[in-house]
């Protein structure tokens, strides 16, 4: 195969060039995170290095200086690699990176200064190069990030095809003559890796500010859509999404009987005006804590207002739908006795839909219940019967601790 070198060279450089400069124009253009600036220097650096080789002849006290641009490639994309994944730090510390820089090219440098053999001096090259980029393959392999990331997994494999033919470099240089065919193909190959590098580079590059831009567009939209659908006080539903989950559950069908409970904080107000707006927020979030503790996966739960919670209970009668609300209260207790915060108490309001009872409906007749449990004294849990203009109170139950 026959090609000429200063071409080869020139080829490699404008080439390495164009993809350096492209990072840069979007590195200043755009959005990007921590470890560009490491990787567009790494392909600066190589491009500084494939021009000093171009002036090797004519000043060879370059050379030393060309090789060592060369070789830095591998490390300082994997120190790009390393901030850019900062929440999963690599157990090998980043000073290993330097030292391994170091001793590659200290020992193709002291083969040079030798003036050893042209073979000697590629194979030390050669062998130096298939070391850093074993190395940062097996680094950015070992990144969590490279499961979910195509482009860490591509970069692993660029890194390997160039440690291989590296491989190769050291087994002709010390096997073959320097004009063979094959060696002089190994050395068409390296340099077209080169270039191949750099520009994958790019593309890697605008992959990983990809990726990264859109985990951080899902994460964003997954909490707007907590907090759009969750009370971030009671960690519960809020009334909004309380009523879409519970329609969508009554409208899939749900096993029956269905119970529906209201509930409230009682002398809420005075907790407020007694001890202060931050007692009344830490009871609300207790009470929304014993609630979520209380029920089953198939239970909805949601804050619908101030003090007020609901609850509804799919495939539970009446009375076990008491047995939930004396749980709640139970639990309650446990928190009082374990953190000494203030005696709440509860009174719950408690239906079974009826066919062809909206939930709407079914509110309005638990709030009814929920109304006679603080005529009766608070603190107890109220069924409610019959239809909402003429409701029917079943024999109301206390429930463990007293009301303030």
């Amino acid at each position: 195969m026959n090609f000429h070198l200063p071409t080869l060279l020139i080829v490699c450089t404008v080439a390495v060039a164009a993809s350096a400069a492209v990072m840069t124009l979007y590195a200043a253009t755009q959005r990007t995170y921590r470890g560009m600036g490491w990787w567009v220097s790494a392909q600066w650096l190589l491009t500084l290095g494939c021009l000093l080789q171009m002036f090797r002849d004519a000043a060879p006290e370059l050379l030393p200086l060309a090789n060592l641009l060369l070789l830095q490639w591998p490390v300082v994309v994997l120190g790009g690699m390393r901030r850019f994944t900062p929440r999963h730090p690599s157990r090998v510390p980043q000073a290993v990176d330097a030292l391994l820089l170091a001793a590659a090219w200290l020992a193709w440098l002291a083969v040079w200064a030798a003036e050893g053999a042209l073979a000697a001096r590629v194979a030390a090259f050669a062998a130096g190069a298939c070391l850093l980029h074993l190395y940062g393959a097996t680094l950015v392999w070992h990144m969590p990030e490279r499961r979910a990331s195509v482009a860490t997994r591509m970069l692993v494999g660029i890194e390997l095809a160039a440690a291989v033919l590296q491989a190769l470099r050291v087994s002709a240089a010390l096997a073959l003559p320097p004009a063979s065919p094959f060696a002089e193909g190994l050395l068409l190959a390296s340099g077209l890796v080169i270039v191949i590098s750099s520009l994958v580079m790019v593309y890697l590059a605008l992959m990983l500010t990809n990726e990264r831009s859109e985990a951080q567009l899902h994460e964003m939209h997954r909490q707007l859509r907590f907090l759009a659908d969750i009370d971030v006080l009671t960690r519960v539903p809020n009334r909004r999404h309380f009523h879409e989950l519970a329609a969508r559950t009554l409208a899939e069908g749900v096993a029956t009987p269905c119970a529906l409970m209201m509930l409230d904080v009682d002398h809420f107000k005075r907790i407020n005006d007694e001890q202060g707006h931050a007692a009344g927020d830490a009871a609300l979030r207790e009470v929304g804590g014993c609630v979520r503790e209380a029920l089953r996966a198939p239970d909805i739960a949601g804050r619908l207002g101030g003090d007020e919670f609901a609850v509804l209970l799919p495939g539970t009668a009446v009375d076990d739908a008491i047995g939930v609300a004396d749980r709640i209260v139970a639990r309650l207790g446990q928190r009082h006795g374990a953190q000494g915060g203030p005696v709440l108490a509860l009174s719950f309001g408690v239906v079974q839909l009826q066919a062809d009872e909206s939930l709407d409906e079914a509110l309005r007749r638990a709030d009814q219940a929920l109304y006679e449990a603080k005529r009766q004294g608070r603190g107890r849990a109220v069924p409610a019967f019959g239809a909402e203009d003429r409701p029917v109170f079943g024999e109301s139950r206390p429930l463990g601790l007293p009301s303030l």
